[in-house]
């Protein structure tokens, strides 16, 4: 009887809920294992070949093996595992970060003195711009012309001016957010996906930078680091134009649920999307 009794005082569902919560456990340390553990204790290993060989002696592994199985009988096991863990998640935290450095420059609009290097990259990347349409026997519109520093920023303006030409000035950076929050899963989850394969993407470019940085001391790291942001960057490219062509799909779909959520359910027009735009943005 008391055994019952105690089966039947336990929480409801609380057998479903413990190996949900492992399960999920179990997830999220295999991700930290493949996008921090593993990338960061190969930069640690990159870092002691730096260290120990330089340029001169750069592909001589035999030797750091050697001097690494000569230091473990005098250093703790545990300490150096401890040491090459550290070491690892602090190597991937400053990739992630040199990664959302990344991102800022190819997305944002420069300010400030970065001006000053954007203005002729933007006049070359118009000039050549307007030598591929002429070859292609295209009168180039004025809007689609590049007009930021980066593809990748000129990419993201593009969406905007084209949610704005096709609804009647509606800003995509005022209705995005608001949109999202009525979107059903199944809408939202190819947009999550590919966003986190852009966001892969820079970090990937921020560990080339860090290897690019390693090369300094040890040529082979800068190999490893320029191919790594060559391929982050490619990476980088393809997924920006997923996301703004799932973000303007979704909008296309969409933007009827919210209009009507905003109590304007009718077709829109020019006076909605003003009114819309003055609501959202509060007036200012």
């Amino acid at each position: 009887m008391r055994a019952v009794r105690r089966r039947a005082d336990a929480p409801v569902g609380s057998g479903q809920v413990n190996p949900f919560l492992s399960a999920l456990g179990g997830k999220l340390a295999e991700r930290w294992v493949s996008t921090l553990l593993l990338p960061g204790a190969l930069f640690v290993a990159a870092v002691v070949c730096a260290v120990r060989l330089g340029h001169r002696d750069a592909l001589d592994l035999a030797r750091v093996v050697t001097d690494l199985t000569a230091a473990f009988p005098r250093a703790p096991i545990a300490l150096g595992a401890a040491g090459l863990l550290l070491g690892a998640a602090a190597a991937a935290f400053v990739a992630q970060g040199a990664g959302r450095v990344i991102e800022v420059v190819w997305t944002a609009r420069w300010s400030g003195p970065a001006v000053l290097l954007a203005r002729p990259v933007v006049a070359l990347r118009s000039r050549l711009a307007r030598r591929a349409a002429g070859r292609a026997g295209v009168e180039p519109v004025r809007a689609y012309l590049p007009q930021r520093a980066t593809w990748i920023s000129d990419r993201f303006r593009l969406l905007e001016v084209r949610i704005a030409a096709q609804y009647h000035g509606v800003r995509l950076g005022l209705l995005w957010p608001r949109l999202w929050l009525l979107l059903p899963e199944q809408v939202r989850t190819p947009v999550q996906a590919v966003e986190s394969q852009f966001r892969s993407a820079m970090t990937l470019t921020g560990w080339g930078l860090l290897y690019l940085t390693l090369g300094a001391w040890w040529y082979p790291a800068a190999v490893a680091g320029g191919c790594a942001a060559l391929v982050g960057w490619r990476r980088a490219r393809y997924t920006t134009n997923s996301v703004t062509t799932l973000i303007e799909a979704t909008v296309d779909t969409h933007l009827p649920l919210l209009t009507t959520a905003l109590g304007y359910p009718d077709a829109l027009n020019a006076d909605t999307a003003l009114r819309i735009n003055d609501r959202l943005d509060k007036g200012a």
